[in-house]
């Protein structure tokens, strides 16, 4: 029996449809999604934003990152300058002192060295929190070696002067004296070689004009040396050479009240007061520094009285100078007929052979009241 198909559909041009039960559909996977970039010419734009602010600004960008450190050596320069200048002031007030000790008590010469021994210190310390940067990595060691060894040449210094003035072992002293100005001239050298160096440094980064502040502590080095800081010491403490003059004497004596009269025999006469002053001037006559010099003013009466006394010292008399004491709280006699006698005396000094000019004396009578 023959088997008989439905015809395929016909179509209004005459062709047949295909038959397309036995196509298989094929998987493709998702279509990807197309990315949309910016323009050309905005990426062109970025870069050359980019290339111009590494130009102008050198963070990073192949041969401007020599001119950033070029900056940061100009920046440590300056904070380098701040520091030598104020160590070149210590150095100007030690050098001032050293020339002027003897014209000082010897607590103002304690306190000014302390004081510079504290700055040296401070200054040393600021040295080490100043950012280095790599062009000054070799460099700045060389100023924190000056800088600590101006303060132990200071604090030597001063350790040493003050035996002196202390009349301590003076031979001890100038070998302490001298180690201590070496010092400063090892550190003078030194910073010499880092203000150098830097500047040279400054110049290769094109800021040549850039100058750093010079500092020196020790002008003359031989000062430095064991026979100067003798020397040095002898003119201190007023060790004595070959023709040494020792002598004090006293110049006046005046009383407040002032003498208004005198009698027939050169007494003098006082107006009454319920006090009574007495002003000594004393001398240094001789060629020779004088230390602790006493000074005694009596005060008798002709009546049989006690007599009364006073006592002073002059702690440092200089070779030519004159001082002035001032003598309070005595109660002479009054009355006419009530003769005084005020006697001062300065010294003698050690060594000293002419004394018949260290006493003058004074005879009075204050009126009653």
């Amino acid at each position: 029996m023959a088997q008989s198909s439905s015809p395929r559909p016909r179509y209004s041009t005459g062709k047949r449809r295909k038959n397309v039960r036995g196509r298989r559909p094929t998987s493709r996977g998702p279509v990807p999604a197309r990315r949309r970039g910016p323009a050309p010419i905005l990426i062109i734009a970025v870069i050359v934003v980019l290339l111009v602010s590494c130009w102008i600004f050198g963070r990073g960008c192949g041969g401007n990152q020599e001119a950033v450190e070029n900056e940061k050596l100009h920046e440590y320069s300056a904070e380098a300058h701040k520091l030598i200048g104020r160590s070149a002031t210590v150095g100007a007030q030690f050098q001032g002192l050293r020339t002027t000790v003897k014209d000082l008590s010897r607590d103002d010469v304690a306190r000014k060295l302390q004081q510079m021994v504290d700055t040296c210190k401070g200054i040393a310390h600021d040295s080490e929190l100043v950012i280095v940067p790599e062009k000054a990595k070799k460099l700045h060691p060389i100023l924190q070696v000056a800088l600590d060894m101006r303060t132990g040449g200071v604090n030597g210094y001063s350790a040493s002067i003050l035996d002196v003035l202390d009349k301590k072992n003076l031979d001890s002293a100038a070998d302490a004296m001298s180690a201590g100005m070496l010092d400063l001239v090892v550190s003078d050298r030194a910073m010499q070689r880092y203000r150098g160096g830097l500047e040279e440094k400054l110049k290769s980064a094109k800021f040549g004009f850039e100058k750093i502040a010079d500092s020196i502590f020790m002008p003359r080095t031989d000062e430095a040396l064991t026979s100067s800081a003798h020397e040095y010491i002898d003119g201190i403490s007023g060790k004595e050479t070959g023709n040494a003059l020792h002598g004090v004497a006293v110049l006046g004596l005046t009383t407040t009240p002032a003498r208004v009269d005198s009698t027939e025999s050169g007494i003098s006469i006082l107006p009454y007061s319920k006090s009574f002053v007495v002003k000594v001037s004393v001398q240094n006559q001789g060629n020779q520094e004088e230390h602790d010099i006493p000074v005694v003013v009596t005060l008798t009466q002709d009546s049989g009285s006690a007599p009364q006394k006073k006592t002073q010292k002059i702690t440092r008399l200089k070779a030519g100078e004159t001082a002035t004491l001032v003598f309070e709280d005595l109660a002479p006699a009054t009355g006419s007929e009530k003769e005084n006698t005020v006697k001062a005396t300065a010294g003698p000094v050690p060594k000293e052979k002419k004394t018949d000019n260290n006493t003058i004396e004074l005879n009075f009578i204050m009126r009653a009241e």
